[in-house]
């Protein structure tokens, strides 16, 4: 395995070895590039771009407004804290924004998106997520509530109800359709629990609370 530690400074690394890396950038504005093995890179603190290129990656923003691309390969990306970027490129990706009003798109294959965070439910925060083609779960919430409370929602920019599904907590649900002001003019599907939105899927109206639809946790 070979090893990159940054400094408090802006570091640019490109690995062109052939094993697999492991690389950490602690703080500043860093731009670190793997290979084509199952990398592990971690930003650290700045606003980073990351970039695993082929193979399995995990890739870890750190605080900061981050850039992350997967590449090819089946990855696993989390922005945490800052308003991030993520790319999941080809293959059955695992997209986790964290803190702050994140862009997640999926790309090619059976991804996973999830704007939110797992650790704290939001009442601020305002996600895209764009699974791109494949088999996509776009999560909202988990067992122990909604990611989106208060002001904050989702926004779900190409859900196909053929191949999506939408995970949310069950309980007290309920739709409503518009022109929400997303996209083309074509009307809105507003997804609320007790009477708070907490996701827009756009320019969609098909859908119905049901488990062809929605995954109920």
């Amino acid at each position: 395995m070979a090893t990159y530690y940054g400094t408090n400074l802006a570091n640019y690394y490109n690995y062109t070895g052939s094993q697999q890396l492991y690389a950490y950038g602690y703080g500043g504005n860093d731009t670190i590039w793997g290979n084509t093995n199952n990398d592990y890179i971690d930003g650290g603190d700045g606003n980073d771009y990351l970039y695993g290129w082929s193979g399995n990656d995990t890739l870890w923003g750190g605080n900061g407004n981050d850039y992350l691309d997967g590449g090819t390969g089946n990855d696993y990306l989390g922005g945490e804290s800052g308003n991030d970027t993520l790319l999941g490129g080809s293959g059955n990706d695992t997209l986790l924004g964290g803190f702050g009003n994140d862009s997640l798109s999926g790309g090619d294959g059976d991804d996973r998106l999830t704007g939110s965070t797992s650790r704290a439910f939001n009442s601020l925060e305002y996600d895209t997520l764009a699974g791109g083609s494949g088999w996509d779960i776009f999560v909202l919430g988990e067992s122990a509530g909604n990611y989106y409370q208060g002001a904050g929602y989702a926004l779900i920019t190409d859900y196909n109800g053929a191949n999506d599904y939408i995970q949310i907590k069950s309980g007290s649900l309920s739709l409503s359709y518009a022109n929400l002001g997303f996209g083309s003019s074509a009307l809105d599907t507003a997804i609320y629990q007790s009477g708070d939105l907490i996701g827009v899927v756009q320019d969609n109206t098909s859908i119905a609370l049901t488990s062809y639809y929605f995954q109920f946790v």
